[in-house]
């Protein structure tokens, strides 16, 4: 696939990675550089050595990303890594264009808060989107792909090792100011990445599952699906209904399986990315591929 074909194919990703990087790179300048804090990943490296010999960031973050680069083309292909040093090159972009921007503050606090508010919101924006800013996400894919490690894992794993030399070569103070403010970036992140309206999904056993999916629709203008089952040691038949509703309507539904059937069982769920045709849902044209 030439490159303006990949280009064209995946113009929603690069457009919000461009945004996501630049509100990254501004929490970064403005609000990490301020108190001496580095972010996560193979950036917090270059940050370091930024702290630590006045290298500087930006150049770094490229030139510590280009073996990982390589290694994802041979182990993942070349579409994601294409992506992701289209991330690393604007991540670094906006490392440059905001260098230098202060704000007048005092409070560590207020780097914890908005620094790590402003950085997840940019990452949140720009992995929802499918984009990615390279380093970490690169080897974990790959990781993830042959020894089947999660991302996740890799990701913390790495990030508390450059924390703990962090706190080696600094002080254990702006090592605990520094894992505060990933945790706020990585709430905002999480909270962005998969969805601001959370709902909930109920699996429901009952011997009433028709009249209860009557109320339901009725009462909630919700439709349930039917799925036949049985007890696992008396195999007495049961029905199980499946509904997805939204946090506001969970005391609604307790209301009518008590009503309809006290005898139920029933589990409920938090769940983000509802696809399909209903009220309010999203629709699977949304999707970008």
């Amino acid at each position: 696939m030439k490159l303006m074909q990949i280009i064209r194919k995946n113009w929603w990703t690069l457009l919000w990675t461009t945004i996501g990087c630049l509100i990254t790179g501004l929490g970064i300048d403005v609000f990490y550089h301020h108190s001496q804090l580095i972010s996560g990943g193979i950036t917090g490296v270059a940050m370091i050595l930024n702290y630590s010999l006045g290298w500087n960031t930006s150049v770094i973050n490229i030139l510590f990303n280009i073996p990982i680069f390589i290694w994802g083309w041979i182990a993942l292909g070349r579409r994601h890594v294409l992506i992701s040093i289209y991330g690393t090159i604007m991540i670094s972009v906006a490392l440059e264009l905001f260098s230098g921007i202060t704000l007048p503050y005092e409070s560590p606090l207020t780097t914890v808060v908005l620094g790590g508010a402003i950085t997840g919101f940019g990452g949140g924006i720009m992995f929802r989107a499918g984009g990615s800013s390279g380093g970490t996400d690169i080897v974990g894919k790959i990781l993830n792909k042959y020894y089947s490690i999660g991302i996740a894992t890799t990701s913390l794993a790495f990030n508390v090792l450059i924390l703990v030399v962090y706190g080696f070569l600094y002080n254990l103070d702006l090592a605990m100011l520094t894992l505060a403010t990933a945790t706020v970036s990585s709430f905002v992140n999480n909270y962005i990445n998969d969805g601001i309206d959370r709902r909930r999904a109920l699996y429901i056993v009952t011997d009433k599952a028709e009249e209860m999916a009557l109320r339901i629709h009725s009462e909630m203008k919700r439709g349930a699906t039917a799925i036949p089952c049985e007890g696992a040691t008396l195999h007495n038949p049961k029905t199980m209904l499946y509904v997805v509703i939204s946090r506001y309507q969970l005391a609604v539904i307790k209301r009518i399986i008590k009503e309809t059937d006290p005898q139920a069982f029933f589990t409920i769920h938090v769940t983000t990315g509802v696809y399909g045709f209903g009220r309010s849902f999203h629709a699977v044209s949304e999707i970008q591929s």
